[in-house]
């Protein structure tokens, strides 16, 4: 695995429950925009990132990773609970840019998908 691969490896690995990988040295994130059909949301800094996000526990399942350059495709589905009970699950496809060996940017684009039982 390349070093960027592994590093937006390590990133998903981390994310949905505390953001310490996030704040990490090799994660940048000076740029975060998540194309959700609900959100459109777009941040600059760790700070923004994580107080958008909030601290909710949730599960991504990697299916594929492509990388050219510095850009590192990844396709998975996420899964989390909802407040008011059951759960949500999101078919995604996030875009990482990096630049010597950081997160830079990150586009985030999810698809909802029927509710897990």
């Amino acid at each position: 695995m390349s070093s960027n691969k592994q590093i937006v490896q390590n990133y998903f690995e981390s994310q949905g429950t505390d953001y310490s990988r996030l704040l990490a040295d090799d994660v940048e994130l000076v740029e975060w925009v998540d194309n959700g059909p609900a959100s459109g949301v777009q941040t600059h800094g760790k700070a923004a990132y994580v107080a958008n996000r909030g601290s909710r526990s949730y599960e991504t399942k990697i299916v594929r990773m492509t990388e050219e350059n510095d850009v590192v495709l990844v396709e998975g589905i996420a899964r989390g609970a909802k407040k008011e009970g059951g759960y949500w699950r999101v078919q995604f496809c996030d875009i990482f840019e990096l630049k010597n060996g950081k997160i830079q940017r990150l586009s985030a684009f999810g698809v909802g998908v029927q509710d897990a039982a």
